[in-house]
């Protein structure tokens, strides 16, 4: 059996950083002496999880310098159009550095030379000695390193994913070789470091010449080859900016910085220590995430107890109090109690999605964090036989709904769901018509950061450090709905209870967030009250010309094709006008058009930064006329 290679990982810190800092702009974290945390918190979030994932050998990390590099010297303008440093950004890397070092992490600086180069080196060191190396990024340029022995590990979308790029991957995404992004980057250029490459070359013209001619080098011997007279007079225009973006854009792998793999042995941290960093971020999972990584059970310092506690939590029976309901008696006793309740949480246990084709198998009630009820339906209203004789014992779907038919409707009590719309669909399929709904903690997670997942359990284990019961211990790992009255009542009352009661104790943490963030005017004026409305649409629909739209619809179509072909045609090139990355290409790169809007990653192109160039280019003309036509039409 052939040995393992032994594994090096290499983080780009900074990189890494400033994303975290970026994904949580909307909602800045900090701790209660008012110390911002959103970088450092995001970069333990990666760096625990690349640990967790890759299991390193050796371990690293690479820091940006404060001075200019080389690339500063070739060109003047390399990186001249990033905004500075935010000013809470900034105290936030001293506590990475900290961070780092108490990891037992090599941590490595080369004034003159960028992250990027000390990466670069360190991987081409690495692979000589037999090692597999991950180089833990977000920069797109790092895709150049990539070889049978190196990858590369790019956040994904949340801070617990990590995409990894091998050379499969990248011939898939970009068409061509890892060592060719090089080549690419010459060509189309790269807003976010103000590499300029080829005015008028995006990617969809730069990938076909990398294909047939290999490189930027490759390109002009063979520029009399080019069959596109406006392409090859561009290339030619732009030969010196290629040349020169080809360098900007080469990692180098050569650096003076000592890269010793003896002292990036991953090995234990300096546990007592980073367990007071934490303390002092109020950072209160981390502690029992790097106990559990490390198999460190105990230390000596009270303060790991503490952290143990704040481990993630899941059901105990013996620390709840759900109540399971089957007869009428109990159930009139429970709705005479939420008669009484100025507000409560309802959640619904169906066989289906579809609201006007399901059977309801419980509805399940919470007023108070730590309580809740569920009452279990049978749901053959009229005793015909279609049910197995195993939920006989449970109430009437009929009867329960009577029972609680006023509570539903008494616009006077404050209802909240987890996607109310749902809910509320289901009982006015049975006739119910629910009044006062008040709170829908989905839309109020979209409220607050539209990215996160907005799923109870992803809510639960974000806003509570609580994991909730898996519906696939009650219908399955395929997940059938159907298979709900097959399950045990007993665990789907635990399942449907832990529901409305997670649901109550996530409408106090968010409605607690909406006013902090000043919130309410979005949240509870706008969002929550088109939960009916909606509902209320889905189900009656709308009256429409269908004739009149269908005519209508086909001539914005023709506007938009002919706009299209005249915004190509000034272009030079063919290319997505809805894209907004290659927006920018085209406009703020290659025709050399800058708004006035500017963004930490380059020049946006929404609606308002595009309106302030109105007149000042027939292409920006065309492409506002060719915007209000497809909103009209998607309209």
């Amino acid at each position: 059996m052939a040995k393992l290679k032994e594994k090096f990982v290499i983080i780009d810190a900074l990189a890494l950083a400033y994303r975290a800092y970026f994904a949580f702009i909307n909602r800045p974290l900090s701790n209660s002496k008012g110390e911002p945390t959103s970088a450092v918190f995001g970069f333990l979030t990666q760096l625990f999880k690349i640990i967790e994932d890759t299991q390193p050998d050796y371990l690293m990390v690479a820091f940006d310098s404060k001075e200019k590099t080389f690339r500063h010297e070739l060109y003047d303008k390399y990186k001249s159009s990033r905004d500075a440093m935010p000013d809470d950004m900034i105290p936030q890397l001293q506590r990475l550095k900290d961070i780092v070092e108490a990891f037992n992490i090599p941590l490595l600086i080369e004034p003159g030379y960028e992250a990027d180069d000390i990466i670069g080196a360190a991987v081409k060191l690495a692979e000589q000695k037999g090692f597999e190396s991950i180089a833990v990024t977000p920069d797109k340029d790092y895709v150049q390193l990539i070889t049978k022995n190196v990858k590369v590990a790019r956040p994904g979308k949340s801070q617990e994913e990590i995409e990894i790029m091998d050379v499969a991957r990248v011939r898939e995404k970009y068409g061509f070789e890892p060592k060719q992004m090089i080549d690419y980057l010459a060509l189309v250029g790269d807003s976010s470091d103000d590499i300029p490459g080829v005015a008028g070359v995006g990617p969809k013209t730069a990938t076909p010449l990398i294909v047939e001619y290999e490189s930027v080098e490759g390109i002009y011997e063979h520029i009399e080859e080019i069959p596109k007279k406006g392409l090859k007079q561009k290339l030619i225009d732009n030969k010196e900016n290629a040349l020169l973006s080809k360098k900007l854009a080469t990692i180098v792998d050569e650096v003076p910085t000592k890269i010793d793999f003896e002292q990036g042995k991953f090995t234990n941290p300096n546990f007592d220590l980073l367990l007071e960093i934490f303390k002092e971020l109020e950072f209160k999972n981390f502690g029992a995430r790097l106990l559990k990584i490390y198999n460190k059970s105990e230390t000596a310092d009270e303060f790991t107890a503490d952290e143990i506690n704040e481990e993630q939590k899941s059901f105990s029976k013996e620390s709840v109090k759900y109540q399971l309901i089957t007869d009428a008696r109990k159930a009139k006793k429970l709705a005479g109690e939420l008669a009484e309740q100025k507000l409560f949480v309802f959640d619904l246990e169906t066989d289906s999605l579809d609201v006007l084709d399901l059977n309801i198998a419980g509805i399940a009630f919470s007023y108070e964090a730590g309580e809740a009820y569920f009452v279990a339906t049978n749901p053959s209203q009229k005793g015909d036989g279609l049910f197995d004789k195993k939920i006989d014992d449970r109430l009437p779907v009929d009867e329960c709904l009577q029972i609680f038919k006023n509570v539903f409707e008494n616009e006077n009590i404050k209802k909240v769901c987890q996607n109310g719309k749902y809910d509320i669909a289901v009982l006015r399929t049975y006739g119910i018509v629910v009044k006062g709904f008040y709170f829908d903690t989905m839309l109020a997670s979209y409220v607050i950061d539209a990215d996160q997942k907005h799923g109870m359990d992803a809510l639960a284990e974000q806003y509570l450090n609580y994991k909730p019961i898996s519906i696939s211990t009650l219908i399955g790992d395929k997940k059938d709905p159907t298979k709900i009255f097959e399950s045990d009542l007993n665990e789907l009352s635990n399942y449907a209870s832990e529901d409305s009661d997670i649901t109550f104790q996530l409408y106090k943490a968010l409605d607690k967030i909406i006013k902090k963030e000043k919130l309410e005017k979005v949240g509870y004026d706008i969002e929550f009250p088109l939960v009916d409305v909606l509902e209320d649409m889905e189900r009656s629909g709308v009256k429409i010309d269908v004739a009149a739209l269908n005519k209508l619809s086909s001539e914005l179509q023709s506007k938009m094709e002919l706009y299209t072909t005249e915004i190509h045609k000034i272009a030079g090139e063919e290319f997505n006008v809805n894209s907004t990355k290659q927006l920018q290409a085209i406009l703020f790169d290659k025709l050399q058009l800058k708004p006035t809007k500017k963004t930490k990653t380059g020049y946006s192109t929404d609606a308002r930064a595009l309106e302030a160039l109105r007149g000042q280019s027939e292409i920006i003309d065309l492409l506002l006329d060719y915007r209000q036509v497809s909103k009209l039409k998607s309209t």
